[in-house]
């Protein structure tokens, strides 16, 4: 994403001044000193720590923000968007249950290397995300609905945001034909699916993206109710959504998506990232993700990932998670490889008589990481 330009980062509009978040004073809400004369160096003075500057007030939602949304802020503390748990809890599954934020220089190398994807009320609601340089988006009027570029897919860019917006097409050793998400192309922005107050969090501390609320995780069928109607005539729906072995919508209507290899702290395994499309075992099954195959897709992680931290935590138990996980890629189409019977009679031709391009195998997996794929808790292996 091109960065925005000095002036577009920092100065606000006409439209701002007269809304209402206009009309609140900026030192009510930044702090610094507004008394200061119009120099190079008062300006500096101005906005130092020690006029209490504070660049983003919304970190500090309760304070900032509350007066006027506190339904929202005195649940925000809590919503993964904010608080990382996620992270922090994936970490600890590898790491023996230890968490990284009791050791000084494993907290520093997690805010140095993967704090930039904490959001703010601001960071979607103000300015472009910091961990793309940030900057006022629209002058600093205040914006109910993010931009789904420069908002939400600023930080969720690599897999879904490429994906869904068909951006691998014609990319060298990508396959010929992808094509932008169904949705996408019908004009369907992120926040169609994923509401606000699935961002905003209901105060719960959840520990992960896939929490176990309904009304957090979108589903397929929330629309596309028919494909559960006992008396469809899609046999297809019939065998694979009803039937005894459920498969997850993504088999039969994603294309290929992204795997990634090389991770975004400097160590772990290196290269780059790569086409995919591997159905595994459902190792996460429950009533809401009821499944009994899924996509996986590879994610950047090896033993020693974070070593280059310098803290005294180490993944001393990496094989308690598979390195392919479950993955819900947003590339749909109605018509895929594997849903396309022309010249057949059934997709067999496509899917079923092709079954060694799409399980994953232990062939798929670096020989180094085999164990987490064959722990008993994480069984992604098909056969």
């Amino acid at each position: 994403m091109a960065p925005l330009g000095p002036a577009e980062r920092v100065l606000v509009s006409q439209q701002f001044l007269n809304s209402p978040h206009g009309q609140i004073k900026c030192t009510s809400c930044h702090g610094g000193d507004p008394n200061t004369p119009l120099t190079k160096e008062a300006k500096a003075e101005a906005h130092s720590a020690q006029k209490n500057f504070v660049a983003y007030p919304s970190e500090q939602a309760d304070t900032y923000c509350g007066s006027c949304h506190s339904d929202k802020t005195s649940k925000f503390d809590n919503a993964l968007h904010y608080t990382q748990e996620g992270y922090y809890q994936r970490f600890m599954v590898r790491a023996g249950g230890q968490d990284l934020r009791n050791d000084p220089k494993m907290a520093a190398g997690f805010n140095k290397a993967c704090a930039k994807c904490h959001a703010s009320c601001g960071q979607c609601h103000v300015i472009r995300p910091v961990s793309v340089n940030g900057g006022l988006e629209k002058a600093h009027v205040f914006y109910e609905t993010p931009s789904m570029v420069n908002n939400c897919t600023a930080c969720h860019g690599s897999r879904v945001g490429e994906e869904y917006r068909g951006l691998h097409a014609g990319e060298e050793g990508w396959p010929e034909g992808i094509k932008a998400d169904v949705h996408y192309n019908q004009g369907f922005q992120c926040t169609f699916c994923h509401k606000g107050h699935e961002m905003h969090g209901d105060g719960t501390l959840y520990t992960y993206r896939y929490v176990d609320n309904p009304d957090f995780v979108p589903q397929c069928v929330d629309c596309h109710q028919d494909v559960l109607d006992p008396n469809t005539d899609n046999q297809y729906h019939k065998t694979h959504v009803q039937g005894s072995k459920k498969l997850e919508c993504q088999i039969c209507h994603s294309q290929t998506y992204k795997s990634c290899n090389s991770c975004h702290v400097g160590k772990g395994i290196t290269g780059h990232s790569y086409p995919t499309f591997k159905i595994g075992k459902n190792y996460m099954k429950n009533d809401m993700r009821n499944y009994d195959f899924i996509l996986v897709r590879h994610i950047p992680i090896a033993p020693d990932t974070y070593d280059n931290w310098g803290g005294s935590i180490s993944l001393t138990t990496f094989d308690a998670a598979p390195t392919w996980k479950y993955a819900t890629p947003h590339n749909i189409q109605r018509w895929t490889s594997q849903t396309d019977t022309t010249g057949t009679a059934w997709c067999g031709e496509s899917c079923h008589n092709n079954f060694d391009k799409y399980l994953l195998t232990p062939a798929d997996v670096d020989s180094n990481y085999l164990d987490a794929e064959l722990k008993a808790n994480a069984p992604v292996f098909v056969k």
